[in-house]
C-alpha cells in the first residue's frame, strides 16, 4: 500500500508541477521607465518566452510565460530610441512587480519621430525622407518665428510664410498650403486661408521639429500634399524646467539705404518665458512671448504678445486628459511690392496695410487604453480675427474665421508579428464672414483613414495605408480616396535602403476661391470655380550611419519624382475690365488650375554630433536639386478680361519650362562648436536664381528687369552666433543674421532684411 501511495503522489506531482510553475513564475508584472527622467514609457514591447505585450500609459505591463518547461525565462524589452533590455529570470525567484529602467540611445540613427506613422518610430526605419531639428538650433539662433528656422532645414524654403518642400509650391501670398503644419499632432492651418499664423506658434516651447518630405495625405489629409512639418512641444518630467530669454538688437544700414534709415535706428527686441513642472499625476507648461520689431522697410513694424498653456493629467485608471490653450494679440503693418528697385525699401504707391489681430485656440484631448488598444480623441477650436486698415477706406479687408476640428484615432500593436495598426476618422468645419471673402463662406471636411506598419525579421519594415476624403464648400462637394505604401530594409549594419509611393489630394481653401481685395496698387481676384488638385510622390533613398573618431551621424541620399494633376497656382494678369479712372484696377493675381506638372530631383543631407577632442560638434547639412516643369506649356488654362488666352508659355518670364517662383538649387548648412564655456555657430543658406516668374511683373513693376539681372547668381546668406556660458544658469550670446549684409531677393519686388545684430541673455534652471 505504501508503494502505491508513493506512485500516486509522484503522478500527482508530475501532473501538477507545470501548473505550479506557471502560477509561480509566468505571471510577471512591472513598470518600464526612462532611466534619466523616471518617466513611464508607453508602448514598450515586453517579451517573456513566446508571450509578448506592450506597456500602457503608466509604463506598466503584465505577462504570462507560455514556455513553462523552461526553468529560466528571458525577459526582453524594446522601445524606439532606447537601448534593448534583456534579463534572465529564474523560476521562483522573480519578484513582481519589477521596475525596468531603459537607457536612451545616444546615436542620431535612433532618434524618434511621430509624424510619418502617428506612432514613435526610429528615424532609420522611416520609409520616407525625414529631417529632424533639435532644440539647440531653435534656442541658440534667437528664433523669433518658426518659419525663420525652417528656412535652415534641408530641402525646405519659405516665401512670405509659405513652406515649400522640394519645390512642391511656388508663391501664393498666404493662400493655401501643400505642406501640413502640426503642433502636437493637431493641424495648425487657419480655416479660411489654409495658412500658418507663424507668430501664433509657441516657439519657446518647441523641443523638436520633424519635417517629412513627400505626399502624406493618407494620415494628415488635404494640405499634406507635399509633406508635413510637425512641431512637438516640451513638458517637464521629474524635474521642473524654467527658461527666460531677453534680447535686443538693431538692423544695419543696407548698401542702398532709403529714407527710412536717415532717422532713428531700426531696432528689434523682446523676451520669452517658459516654465513646466509635474505635480504627482498633473503636468503643466506655461509660456509667454513678447516681440517688437521697428522693421527695415518704410512704414513697417510688428508688435505682439502671446500666451500659451499646456495641461496634462494622468489618472490611475489609465486615462490621460490634456488641454492646450493659446492666445495672441498683435498689430503691425507691411507692404507687398517696392516702389522700384532703386527704392526697394519704400512702398509702391505709398499704400501700406496695417492690421490688428486677436487669435485664440483651445485643444482638449483624451487618451486611454482598452486592453491592447490605445485610443486618442482630440479636438480643436481656433478663432482668428484681423482688423485691417489701409490707405483706401473704400477697401474693407477685415476678416475673421472659426475652425472646429475633431479626430478619433485608435492604435493596436500586435507584438507577436510586429504589426502596428493605426485607424480613425477626422472632421473639420470652417466658417468665415468677411467682405474679404464676399460674405459668409463655409467649408466642411470628413475623412477616414487606416495605416499598417509591420517589421519582419527585424530588418524589413513595410507600410501601407488608405484614406477617404469628403469636402463640401458652400454646398459644392466632392470626395476621393488616396493611398500610400513603402518599405525600408536594413541592408547591413547602419545601412538602410527605402522606397515609398504616396498619393495626395488638396481641396481649395476659402481664400483661394473667394478672396477679393487689393494690396497697395495690386488686386487679388476670386475664382469660385477653382477645382481641387491631386498628385503623387515616389522616392528611393539610402541612409548610412557613420562613426568617425568621436563623431557619429548619418548621411541620407534620395531621388524623388512628383507629379500634380490640375495643379493650383497663383497667376498674374488682366482679370477684370479696368476702371477708366484707375487703369490698374483690372490687373492682379488670381488662383487657377494650370494643368499637369512634374518635379524630379535628388537631395543629400547629413546630421552629426559628437566630440573632437575636448570640443563638441553638432552639424546639419543639406543640398537639394529639383527640376520643376510644366508638362504642357501650350495648354490654355484661362482667358482674361480682354480675350487673351493664358498658357504657361505666354505668361512665363523665361524661355524655360521651369515652374514659376521655384529654386532649382538649395544648400543649407549649420554647425555649432562647444568648447568649455564657449559656443560658436555658423549657418549658410543658398538658393539659386528664380528662373521663372509672371512675365507681367517685368512690364508693370519698376526695376524688375534690373533686379533680376542683379540677382542672376541667386542668394547666399551667412549667419553667425557666439555665446558664453557664465555659469550653470546664465548665458550671454551675440547672434548676427545676414552677417555680410548682402542684398537678398527671394521673390519679385521684395528685398529681405539687412544685417541684424542681437544681444541675447538666457537664464535656465
Amino acid at each position: 500500500m505504501a508503494r502505491y501511495k508513493i506512485i500516486l503522489n509522484s503522478v500527482i506531482i508530475w501532473v501538477l508541477l507545470p501548473f505550479c510553475l506557471w502560477g509561480q513564475q509566468t505571471q510577471l508584472a512591472g513598470f518600464v521607465l526612462d532611466e534619466q527622467s523616471k518617466e513611464p514609457l508607453q508602448g514598450a514591447v515586453v517579451r517573456l518566452g513566446r508571450a509578448s505585450t506592450i506597456t500602457d500609459g503608466k509604463g506598466s505591463f503584465s505577462i504570462k510565460n507560455d514556455d513553462a518547461g523552461n526553468p529560466i525565462g528571458q525577459l526582453i524589452i524594446t522601445y524606439v530610441g532606447y537601448q534593448d533590455y534583456s534579463l534572465a529570470i529564474a523560476i521562483g525567484s522573480a519578484k513582481s512587480p519589477i521596475t525596468v529602467l531603459l537607457k536612451p540611445s545616444e546615436t542620431l540613427l535612433n532618434q524618434t519621430v511621430i509624424s510619418a506613422g502617428r506612432f514613435e518610430q526610429s528615424v532609420k526605419r522611416m520609409v520616407v525622407s525625414t529631417e529632424l531639428i533639435q532644440p539647440y538650433l531653435i534656442q541658440n539662433r534667437n528664433t523669433t518665428m518658426m518659419d525663420k528656422l525652417l528656412d535652415q532645414v534641408p530641402s525646405v524654403n519659405v516665401i512670405d510664410g509659405q513652406v515649400n518642400i522640394r519645390s512642391g509650391s511656388g508663391w501664393t501670398y498666404g493662400a493655401g498650403s501643400r505642406v501640413m503644419v502640426l503642433v502636437d499632432d493637431m493641424p495648425f492651418l487657419t480655416g479660411d486661408a489654409g495658412q500658418v499664423k507663424w507668430n501664433f506658434v509657441p516657439i519657446e516651447n518647441v523641443k523638436q521639429v520633424e519635417v517629412v518630405k513627400g505626399a502624406s495625405s493618407v494620415l494628415y489629409g488635404s494640405s499634406a500634399l507635399s509633406g508635413i512639418v510637425h512641431l512637438r512641444t516640451e513638458m517637464a518630467s521629474s524635474k521642473p524646467i524654467t527658461r527666460i530669454s531677453v534680447f535686443s538688437g538693431l538692423y544695419s544700414k543696407p548698401e542702398r539705404a532709403s529714407l527710412i534709415w536717415n532717422n532713428n535706428p531700426q531696432m528689434q527686441n523682446g523676451f520669452s518665458v517658459f516654465h513646466s513642472a509635474k505635480k504627482n499625476q498633473f503636468t503643466y507648461a506655461l509660456s509667454a512671448n513678447y516681440f517688437k520689431d521697428n522693421g527695415y522697410r518704410e512704414g513697417e513694424y510688428d508688435q505682439r504678445l502671446r500666451l500659451n498653456t499646456n495641461l496634462k493629467w494622468q489618472t490611475k485608471n489609465r486615462f490621460s486628459y490634456g488641454l492646450n490653450i493659446g492666445a495672441l494679440v498683435s498689430n503691425g503693418s507691411s507692404f507687398l511690392l517696392w516702389d522700384s528697385y532703386q527704392r526697394g525699401y519704400q512702398i509702391l504707391g505709398g499704400q501700406i496695410t496695417t492690421s490688428q489681430s486677436s487669435n485664440f485656440y483651445a485643444d482638449p484631448s483624451l487618451s486611454f487604453f482598452t486592453g491592447a488598444f490605445k485610443h486618442n480623441i482630440r479636438a480643436r477650436f481656433m478663432y482668428i480675427s484681423n482688423d485691417i486698415t489701409n490707405a483706401d477706406p473704400a477697401v474693407n479687408q477685415d476678416n475673421s474665421s472659426r475652425n472646429t476640428y475633431s479626430e478619433y484615432q485608435v492604435q493596436r500593436f500586435i507584438s507577436s508579428i510586429q504589426l502596428n495598426i493605426t485607424a480613425g476618422f477626422a472632421n473639420s468645419l470652417s466658417y468665415s464672414n468677411s467682405p474679404l471673402y464676399q460674405g459668409v463662406q463655409s467649408s466642411r471636411n470628413h475623412a477616414a483613414f487606416i495605416q499598417l506598419d509591420q517589421t519582419i525579421a527585424k530588418r524589413l519594415t513595410l507600410n501601407a495605408g488608405a484614406r477617404w476624403e469628403y469636402f463640401n464648400m458652400n454646398e459644392s462637394s466632392e470626395s476621393k480616396p488616396v493611398f500610400r505604401s513603402g518599405a525600408n530594409y536594413e541592408l547591413a549594419k547602419a545601412t538602410f535602403i527605402r522606397t515609398s509611393y504616396g498619393q495626395g489630394y488638396r481641396f481649395p481653401s476659402i481664400a483661394e476661391r473667394y478672396i477679393e481685395t487689393s494690396v497697395g496698387l495690386l488686386n487679388i481676384f476670386p475664382n469660385p470655380n477653382l477645382g481641387s488638385e491631386t498628385g503623387w510622390n515616389a522616392e528611393v533613398g539610402i541612409k548610412q550611419g557613420f562613426s568617425l573618431q568621436g563623431v557619429k551621424g548619418f548621411i541620407d541620399i534620395a531621388y524623388f519624382h512628383t507629379q500634380y494633376q490640375n495643379m493650383i497656382d497663383f497667376n498674374f494678369g488682366f482679370w477684370r475690365q479696368p476702371d477708366p479712372l484707375n487703369p490698374l484696377s483690372g490687373i492682379g493675381f488670381k488662383t487657377l488650375n494650370i494643368g499637369e506638372t512634374k518635379i524630379t530631383g535628388w537631395d543629400i543631407s547629413m546630421n552629426a554630433s559628437g566630440k573632437l577632442g575636448p570640443m563638441k560638434i553638432q552639424t546639419i547639412f543639406g543640398y537639394t536639386y529639383t527640376n520643376p516643369i510644366m508638362l504642357d506649356v501650350n495648354r490654355t488654362f484661362a482667358t482674361d478680361s480682354i480675350g487673351n488666352n493664358y498658357t504657361f508659355r505666354s505668361t512665363r518670364s523665361d524661355s524655360t519650362d521651369v515652374l514659376k517662383y521655384r529654386f532649382k538649387h538649395l544648400l543649407k548648412w549649420d554647425v555649432q562648436l562647444t568648447y568649455k564655456s564657449w559656443q560658436f555657430g555658423y549657418s549658410l543658406r543658398y538658393n539659386s536664381f528664380m528662373e521663372n516668374i509672371d512675365r507681367i511683373f517685368l512690364d508693370i513693376v519698376a526695376g524688375m528687369p534690373e533686379a533680376r539681372i542683379a540677382n542672376r547668381s541667386g542668394n547666399t546668406i551667412m549667419d553667425a552666433r557666439l555665446a558664453y556660458q557664465i555659469n550653470a544658469r546664465f548665458k550671454l550670446a551675440l547672434v548676427i543674421s545676414n552677417l555680410l549684409n548682402v542684398e537678398v531677393m527671394t521673390r519679385p519686388a521684395d528685398i529681405r532684411p539687412p544685417r541684424l545684430s542681437i544681444i541675447q541673455f538666457n537664464y535656465s534652471f
